[in-house]
């Protein structure tokens, strides 16, 4: 009796493993080309190959027509399991999930969602937060004054969300009279050129500017430049998002006064988790948030690992993480 039930436990044991989907194939779109993204491209192939996944990369260099072909490929040639996609359009690549859906394949919007779509999952940092954070730096150094909001890009729905947190600090001081809100733009294609053409086409008709709320790092080199040209580094505040290198560089010229460090890190290995698990077919865990893409409620993940960085605190945030190289940043003074 006792050898009979062990047979049978060993049986289940066995269709246990069967029913556990191995060989995984993971596809990654990365859309936009910054410094950044190509961080995240490494941390999630990292990741995932740790846990014997096949790893396949495309990147798209800010083409949308060229990602939607990538991801095509991915899905007939490769035959992959999951997509996770960085999209270049947040409303076009709701083709790409669509199709990918159609061939069986799951998706993953990786920190920019994907619209009106039959999306899977969506994993991002809370960026509403990431806006309250730049706001709030600048505000506590400058609580009066002229202020310009550099935005990203109208179709990508974190550009949105940067400005709703932006707002919730600014608007206060807006309605005291205390701040002036004397420009606000978004920025085609998040592109540093489209940035410092705004900021200097500003400051060619103005000369009073107190801080710039930038809401990356890219926009934040071309209102440096702009705000350089004009003799006025140092005198009007810059935020930024993403502590990329040349940015912390900035930081430590002053330059440019503060950025958003997100440690994408944690974003890659939780995506990667979530990856294997939809593959799997199997329930994804601490996803009992959901986030509407405009066609349903996408089981959603906000990240909360996001802080601000300045000179003060540079070398105890992203140098001591390893993020960047301690001597990229801090190059010496050339005074020959």
């Amino acid at each position: 009796m006792n050898t009979y039930i062990l047979s049978i436990l060993l049986c289940f044991l066995v269709l246990i493993g069967c029913g556990k989907k191995d060989n995984i194939k993971v596809g990654i779109c990365v859309g936009p080309n910054q410094e950044r993204w190509q961080k995240d491209r490494d941390f999630l192939t990292q990741y995932l190959e740790l846990q014997k996944a096949k790893v396949f990369v495309k990147e798209a260099n800010a083409n949308e027509k060229l990602q939607a072909q990538h991801a095509q490929d991915l899905i007939d040639k490769n035959q992959v399991d999951v997509l996770i996609i960085i999209p270049v359009n947040s409303e076009t690549a709701g083709n790409i999930v669509n199709y990918a859906k159609s061939k069986g394949v799951g998706v993953i919007a990786y920190d920019r969602i994907v619209r009106n779509c039959d999306l899977d999952f969506y994993i991002s940092f809370d960026n509403v937060r990431v806006g309250e954070i730049q706001a709030e730096y600048l505000t506590k150094i400058k609580p009066e004054g002229k202020y310009a909001l550099l935005g990203g890009d109208a179709n990508d729905n974190n550009s949105a969300l940067l400005q709703i947190g932006q707002m919730n600090i600014l608007q206060p001081y807006v309605l005291k009279g205390d701040i002036d809100i004397v420009l606000n733009r978004n920025v085609k294609n998040w592109n540093a050129d489209n940035a410092y053409k705004i900021i200097n086409d500003y400051l060619n008709e103005n000369n009073e500017l107190d801080a710039i709320v930038s809401s990356s790092d890219v926009l934040s080199e071309g209102a440096a430049k702009a705000l350089e040209e004009h003799n006025l580094t140092g005198e009007v505040l810059l935020s930024g998002q993403d502590a990329e290198t040349d940015a912390c560089r900035r930081i430590v010229q002053g330059k440019q006064t503060m950025t958003v460090y997100k440690v994408i890190e944690s974003l890659a290995s939780s995506t990667a988790n979530i990856a294997m698990s939809l593959a799997r077919e199997e329930e994804i865990p601490n996803s009992q948030m959901t986030i509407s893409n405009g066609e349903k409620m996408v089981p959603a993940i906000l990240l909360s690992s996001v802080m601000p960085v300045a000179k003060e605190n540079l070398r105890m945030t992203v140098i001591a993480d390893g993020y960047i190289d301690e001597n990229a940043v801090f190059v010496p003074v050339n005074n020959n």
